[in-house]
């Protein structure tokens, strides 16, 4: 998908969104009553920091940032969440209780801009980004993906951090960024 015709904007305290719809399911609905009602008093609040992909007539996208933590004793066995977050290449010595991470508070694409990538070139610039430009360590990306969307985060390399949010509306989720990082290292 190419952002040539989009532009990438941080969210204005003045900003007009115009008309935003990403659907009319519950999750869809939440996400949109986010951006027109919330995201400016998030912002804020200093809670979450909303970017927009715009065109010259309306907003295509948007997502909502926050920093974030996964701490391996908030999930339910300490030895199986080790070896799902952060594999056996951490020394013992070196592991800690909580690894940073950067949340995905709200991803959405207009409903008449679905199905075009929007979503995954979102998802592969903020991998790009963290990796690249970020100021602090960053070793995931978290989301609390909707039912609706397990299979979109699951198509871009996310994974289930527990189990015990089966039967929940959403699901935690994350995406290790040493993934990356990893590989494009000499």
């Amino acid at each position: 998908m190419p952002f040539d015709s989009f532009e990438l904007i941080r969210l204005h305290p003045t900003h007009d969104f115009g008309e935003f719809s990403c659907g009319d399911n519950e999750g869809e609905k939440d996400l949109n009553d986010f951006l027109l009602t919330s995201s400016k008093s998030y912002q804020k609040e200093l809670l979450a920091v909303t970017y927009l992909l715009v065109n010259k007539q309306e907003t295509i996208a948007f997502f909502s940032l926050a920093n974030d933590k996964i701490s391996i004793k908030d999930h339910e066995s300490t030895k199986s969440a080790w070896r799902r977050l952060t594999g056996s290449n951490i020394h013992y010595l070196k592991r800690r209780e909580s690894y940073p991470a950067m949340k995905i508070g709200r991803l959405a694409v207009s409903h008449k801009y679905k199905k075009q990538g929007i979503g995954q070139a979102i998802l592969n610039y903020l991998k790009q980004h963290f990796i690249d430009n970020n100021r602090t360590g960053c070793k995931f990306i978290t989301v609390d993906a909707y039912k609706d969307s397990l299979g979109f985060y699951e198509k871009n390399g996310f994974k289930y951090i527990t189990t015990s949010d089966l039967k929940s509306d959403t699901r935690l989720m994350f995406f290790d960024l040493t993934l990356i990082y990893n590989a494009i290292q000499p």
